[in-house]
């Protein structure tokens, strides 16, 4: 690769400048890509141009004069095919009179003024023009004329004389001396098909296009370029997972698909088709000799704890251990439940319930048949994780609600066993361009479909004016012995200058409902600011019905079930993603009744905010939901990336590239050869960061 110190055009101190922001040669110089660009190409027009219009003129400089009138101010004289425009300059010096002389060639660029009767610019980006503009067919400007780009400079930069000026014009050069010697990986023939620039006229479009919409085609190539390394580092990600060896064996033998055929049979209720198909795709991928990784993606109420706690029996039946991490007591305690309910009769004893509170003498007795092995099935929170629990051979972690932990727990509970199988399972269903992108090196298993005796809630958006009436009708559901849930998107709310409040907040408004709204019925608050302890304790109190509505946050995004529960109020519903709207609508609409969904918005909405709310009022598809989400406001909703250590991409938008992921996928997997080339690379991480820009000697 060519150093940038051997292309001449660098001081010392600008090398060291740019060593520090890791630019130390040619490539790097190339990916030192614009921030933003500005549109310098429209020209004087004498008929329609104005005053305060950002032109740019073209002229030869006629005359120029140094004044000191309190500071020093250079102005320049232009003529511009017989018509004069003129140039001011303050805090010049000698230097700039003397660059800009009587009889050169110079292209301004600037806001055009008319100061003391005359047309001007004041300080304006100028560059002169050499005989090789002027005798090309196509004549080019570096910083006027033209679409120009602007670069991020840091303070260092501006010490080493590394103005966004002088940067664009060592680009320049750099493109013109070193672009025809730039290979592409990529063969004619596939690019032309995919619709992709070349790297070499990508690289120079997206330096200096000729219009704005050609940035957007050289990133779309550089965008490719970058996924398809990611996918690389994706898939040699799940090699070397497939070159270490499980401690255990699993097969799916006759007596036990005979068992589990009579566990579903003793439902009182049958598997989706989807359940199905997702219980036998676990127990085919079980029995690979290397760890395996999948994430259970399903609607809300599409049964994904079912298919959890099937597939733990499996290993169960294997005299394996299963480890099943919820995110709160009380859903552990529901899970420990439908799992004893679900085991076939004078099945185990082996199922352990772990929390954080317990009886010394109780909990020790549990944690002694753990590590003994008499026990095969321990569910729990975050004290699983604890140091003093230990297994005797933990081959399946289960994970409920996977965005709710940090890698670090996950990998600390995983550490208990010998390369365990993980299943990983989220409510919040996510594109197929984020699975790819962010859980690639896992398996996706989709259940879509609900089960066909769940009636559909009836979503609703009302301004926050019908408040009176929409209480009126919560108050008419508990009456019928119905439970309700009124959901803020804040614990406190900020106010205007007036002491007006601007969002509504559960404390502002607890006392309210308490006291004044439904001062005869029973009301429960929930936060999170409470001890864990006390929030397990409100929503025991909800599902046994002695709570009648329950006031809280977005903590009972992830609860429990409550068929008794049939309407929930959701406060300002502009404040949430759409994902997180649906999980919330997924709290009722569990029993036998008609549930609602009522969003009370404010009377002005955002064009996003208003998309969000109607998309929630005509789709009930999580899936459907998380896509528009993701094109609404991007990944980090979706996925809790931020949370979990993923990095951004440098210069793929998946929201606009979303379509190139799945290309960067399908490419790899018909050309491996291309996969085997860039995944024999020393540094392929280096690689992604600097590109896939290859030069020839």
């Amino acid at each position: 690769m060519i150093s940038l110190e051997a292309t001449g055009l660098f001081t010392s101190a600008q090398l060291k400048t740019l060593s520090r922001l890791k630019v130390r040669d040619v490539r790097d110089l190339l990916y030192y890509l614009p921030r933003k660009y500005i549109d310098r190409s429209q020209t004087l027009n004498l008929r329609n141009s104005q005053h305060g219009d950002f032109v740019t003129v073209v002229g030869r400089i006629v005359h120029n004069e140094l004044r000191f009138a309190g500071r020093k101010r250079l102005t320049v004289k232009i003529d511009t095919n017989g018509f004069i425009v003129y140039a001011t300059f303050f805090n010049a010096g000698a230097y700039l009179q003397k660059t800009l002389k009587v009889g050169s060639e110079i292209a301004c660029w600037g806001k055009l003024e008319v100061f003391r009767g005359r047309l001007s610019f004041m300080h304006p980006e100028w560059e002169l023009l050499t005989d090789e503009f002027f005798s090309s067919t196509a004549p080019r400007t570096t910083h006027t004329g033209r679409i120009v780009p602007i670069y991020r400079i840091t303070e260092a930069m501006r010490n080493s004389f590394l103005t966004v000026k002088v940067l664009r014009e060592k680009i320049d050069t750099t493109l013109k001396r070193y672009e025809s010697r730039i290979i592409d990986y990529l063969p004619q023939e596939i690019t032309k098909k995919a619709s992709l620039l070349s790297t070499q006229d990508a690289l120079h479009k997206v330096h200096f296009p000729e219009t704005l919409e050609e940035t957007e085609e050289a990133r779309k190539r550089l965008a490719f370029d970058e996924l398809v390394i990611f996918s690389v580092l994706t898939e040699e990600k799940k090699n070397a997972v497939r070159k270490i060896q499980k401690g255990f064996s699993l097969r799916v033998t006759e007596e036990i698909r005979r068992e589990m055929d009579s566990v579903v049979r003793g439902l009182p209720f049958k598997l989706t088709h989807d359940q199905e198909i997702a219980v036998d795709t676990l127990l085919k991928n079980s029995t690979a000799p290397y760890p395996v990784n999948h994430l259970l993606m399903g609607d809300v109420g599409s049964g994904k704890t079912l298919v959890a706690l099937l597939l733990a029996l499996f290993y169960m039946r294997h005299q394996l251990q299963v480890a099943y991490l919820a995110p709160t007591e009380i859903l552990a305690r529901q899970h420990y439940q439908t799992f004893l309910n679900i085991l076939p009769k004078g099945g185990f004893e082996g199922v352990e319930l772990i929390l954080g509170k317990e009886a010394a003498k109780e909990k020790r007795a549990k944690l002694d048949r753990l590590a003994r092995g008499e026990s095969y099935l321990a569910i729990g929170t975050h004290a699983l994780i604890q140091n003093e629990v230990s297994f005797h051979n933990l081959s399946l972690l289960i994970i409920d609600e996977q965005h709710r932990f940090g890698v670090e727990q996950r990998e600390k509970l995983r550490g208990k066993g010998t390369n365990p199988d993980l299943l990983s399972m989220t409510a919040t269903p996510i594109p197929r361009t984020l699975t790819l992108a962010y859980y690639g090196d896992l398996e996706p298993i989709f259940l879509r479909k609900k089960p066909k005796s769940r009636i559909k809630i009836d979503t609703r958006i009302f301004p926050e004016r019908d408040l009176d009436r929409i209480y009126k009708a919560v108050r008419k559901y508990i009456l019928q012995g119905r439970q309700a849930y009124i959901i803020y998107p804040v614990i406190d709310g900020g106010e205007d200058e007036e002491g007006n409040a601007t969002i509504a907040s559960l404390m502002n408004e607890y006392a309210t409902l308490e006291k004044k709204i439904f001062p005869d019925l029973r009301l429960g608050l929930l936060h999170g600011r409470l001890a864990s302890d006390e929030k397990d304790r409100a929503m025991q109190k909800f599902k046994e019905g002695l709570i009648q509505v329950l006031v809280s946050t977005t903590v009972v995004e992830v609860g429990i079930d409550v068929p008794n529960a049939n309407v929930i109020v959701v406060r300002n519903p502009e404040r949430f993603g759409l994902s997180q709207l649906h999980q919330l609508r997924g709290r009722v609409g569990r029993g036998n009744h008609q549930s609602f969904c009522i969003l009370v918005a404010p009377e002005r909405l955002t064009t996003d905010g208003e998309a969000r709310l109607q998309a929630m009022v005509k789709s009930d598809d999580g899936f459907e939901l998380a896509e528009i989400d993701f094109k609404l406001r991007g990944a980090g909703e979706i996925t809790g990336v931020r949370q979990s250590g993923v990095s951004e991409f440098r210069i793929a938008d998946l929201r606009t590239h979303g379509a190139l992921m799945e290309m960067a996928v399908d490419f790899l997997h018909s050309h491996p050869e291309i996969h085997a080339r860039f995944a024999a690379m020393k540094n392929i991480k280096q690689a992604l960061e600097k590109g896939l820009v290859l030069f020839a000697n």
